[in-house]
């Protein structure tokens, strides 16, 4: 319909104050609620008298991810602000369209512009939309809006107005489009680590100034000035963050042995000296609520603390002794896994990168680690196992089938292999990760681009989901209006060829994900014959096993009955951690069944029994083998014919890693 038509009947609707004339206009244009539509036209038409203006707003609203949502915002926005603040971009038909895209696609960036005309300003007049920032620019500007003597209500609402203008700014480049994911995920991040260090900047002032400056003497030697550093791991870490993400943080510092200096009294004395762990508790405590605490401004990100040493339970901040010791001692592997993408984001960088070069022989270890596959396996049942009782697997982006989740997990797991030979690997970033394993043969070249172009079309919903409200959500909406709107969002015409292109990235994800990361305890099962399986069924009687060792060739049944019970790991003195006996109990019927197989079968299982007895990391080993028949059938097949190779392998469990080695 021609614009000036629409002018035409918006003028005459107007100026019959005809209700259904509106509402029939806005069904011909194609708006699905035609009275609230209708509505907006009229208000519109009353707030900038010009109707070849509303005539053209309304048709480019129709471009917009939700037009009766957009036309709607637009009405709300010229209410509570004079319409003399968006003439200038109301007449340029690039800018109103940008304005539109924005105001039809997202509440929470709505409800921004609406608070104070400075957001619009910023955004639209000084053209902030228009512009990429850098971490170092959001500290200038910090600096310059928040003060070293602030208080700390004013270092609280300070930095939750400057968090909503650089949402605002974020948001609307990547929703008209003006960013890529990298970089928008990258500004998010500087976002968070920007106002990290100026809550650590000003709350150190304040602490100090009532209890002084720290200091500490780490080797007994004279007292340092203590520092301190923010750790930032997940997608802060990896510089990844979306539109609704917590921030997981660890805070350390340099040491406990110490105190603070106190400050004069009136009288001066020294007073209020405290011991630097108490400090340094204060402080993370202070930042902590900086940052995360809801107040009538909202909050600036969510701080979870729930990865650092000891979980929960641990101590707030700790120092960096405390660390080291805590991983080296009892670091598990979804530690390990974790500690891949962190990075120091604030206060003493150096301290927190001296950290972390500490902890690379616990992230990234040398030996080829089959027992951290296991665990990112465990990991991801646990994951499917609680999204199937909540029946939402297939509606959740980041943890259902084919997700975010499973592309991050097959990322850190082949770096958890290999970065420890291989240093190149040692990124955060997952597109970045995924580029080198290409290069490093790792994975093919054509596996990595699939995985790539899923992970950027998967964030790239997840953000239009969480921007049109700043819901903390992975799922995709249920109602059949809000899937459209999310897929017009996500630059799609209509519904079915969104989902069209979302389930086979999906389907891909999965794919992939399945021939890597796959269980191999059915194919185990089915290489294993019904006779041999007889053998570890609890339900088989001692004698009738002996019976069935006598009759395959054993010499001697009774003693390879009672070795068959260290195989299945059933004897009293035979200490096996869960997952250790969850390998065995994978690898134990083929190993028997190579064993019976075998000339001299006395011979093999006895040293077969000697080498599963020798092998102290006996979990990572079993690991290895459920995952390497072919090599398990050789190295059954070489106790069977050789002593003294038998020999050597008993000594040396680790000619395993080389064995293996040349398959990855």
């Amino acid at each position: 319909m021609e614009l000036v038509c629409v002018a035409e009947q918006i003028e005459a609707a107007c100026a019959q104050q005809t209700e259904a004339a509106l509402q029939n206009l806005a069904r011909e244009l194609g708006y699905t609620d035609p009275a609230k539509t209708a509505t907006n036209l009229r208000l519109l038409k009353e707030a900038t008298g010009d109707c070849q203006l509303v005539a053209r707003l309304a048709t480019q609203a129709l471009v917009c991810a939700d037009p009766v949502l957009g036309l709607n915002n637009l009405e709300r926005l010229l209410d509570v602000h004079t319409v003399e603040l968006f003439a200038a971009v109301l007449d340029d038909p690039k800018q109103s369209q940008q304005l539109l895209t924005i105001l039809g696609a997202s509440q929470f960036l709505t409800g921004i512009l609406c608070r104070q005309p400075v957001y619009f300003q910023e955004l639209f007049t000084n053209r902030a939309i228009d512009r990429a920032k850098s971490e170092a620019i959001m500290q200038t500007e910090l600096s310059a809006k928040i003060a070293d003597t602030s208080t700390f209500e004013a270092l609280q609402e300070e930095l939750r107005r400057y968090k909503a203008q650089e949402m605002l700014r974020i948001g609307s480049r990547d929703l008209c489009g003006l960013a890529d994911l990298i970089e928008v995920t990258k500004e998010l991040s500087a976002l968070a680590g920007a106002t990290l260090q100026r809550a650590y900047e000003v709350c150190t002032t304040l602490l100090r100034s009532e209890f002084g400056t720290p200091m500490v003497s780490p080797d007994g030697d004279e007292p340092i000035e203590a520092t301190f550093t923010i750790l930032g791991m997940g997608k802060l870490g990896g510089e990844e963050l979306n539109f609704s993400s917590d921030i997981d943080l660890m805070y350390f510092y340099l040491s406990e042995k110490g105190e603070t200096t106190g400050i004069l009294s009136p009288r001066s004395e020294r007073i209020n000296i405290i011991p630097a762990h108490t400090y340094f508790i204060k402080l993370s405590d202070m930042i902590s609520k900086a940052i995360g605490q809801a107040t009538e401004h909202g909050f600036v990100f969510r701080v979870d603390l729930d990865l650092r040493p000891e979980g929960r339970s641990g101590e707030i901040a700790q120092p960096i002794h405390n660390a080291l010791y805590y991983y080296e001692s009892w670091g598990q592997s979804w530690e390990r896994s974790a500690l891949i993408k962190a990075r120091p984001v604030a206060g003493d960088l150096k301290l927190g990168q001296t950290l972390l070069e500490e902890l690379e022989p616990f992230i990234f270890r040398r030996n080829l680690d089959f027992a951290m596959l296991e665990d990112i396996k465990g990991m991801k049942k646990k994951i499917d196992n609680r999204l199937s009782r909540m029946r939402e697997g297939e509606d959740n982006l980041k943890l259902g089938r084919g997700g975010i989740r499973e592309i991050e997990f097959l990322i850190s797991a082949l770096q958890l292999i290999h970065a420890g030979k291989k240093s190149s690997l040692r990124l955060r970033s997952s597109l970045a990760a995924l580029d080198q394993l290409a290069r490093e043969g790792l994975i093919e070249t054509n596996i990595a681009t699939d995985l790539k172009n899923a992970y950027t079309f998967l964030r790239n919903v997840e953000h239009r989901i969480q921007v049109f409200q700043e819901q903390q959500t992975h799922n995709l909406p249920t109602r059949p209006e809000a899937l459209l709107a999310l897929a017009r969002r996500s630059g799609f015409a209509d519904l079915n060829s969104f989902m069209a292109v979302l389930n086979q990235h999906r389907e891909t994800v999965a794919t992939i994900y399945h021939q890597l990361f796959y269980s191999g305890d059915d194919e185990l099962k089915s290489e294993v014959r019904p006779e041999i399986d007889a053998l570890f069924d609890p339900r088989t009687e001692p004698e009738e096993i002996k019976e069935m060792l006598g009759k395959w060739g054993f010499g001697n049944p009774e003693a390879a009955y009672n070795s068959l019970q260290i195989l299945k790991g059933s004897t009293p003195h035979r200490h096996l951690t869960r997952q250790a006996r969850h390998h065995m109990e994978r690898i134990a019927p083929l190993l028997m069944q190579e064993v019976v197989d075998s000339p001299e079968p006395d011979m093999t299982l006895a040293n077969v029994e000697q080498f599963l007895s020798a092998l102290h990391a006996r979990g990572t080993y079993f690991a290895l083998l459920a995952e390497n028949h072919k090599t398990m059938k050789l190295l059954v097949n070489l106790f069977g014919t050789s002593q003294f190779l038998t020999r050597i392998f008993i000594q040396h469990p680790e000619i395993l890693d080389a064995l293996v080695s040349g398959a990855y």
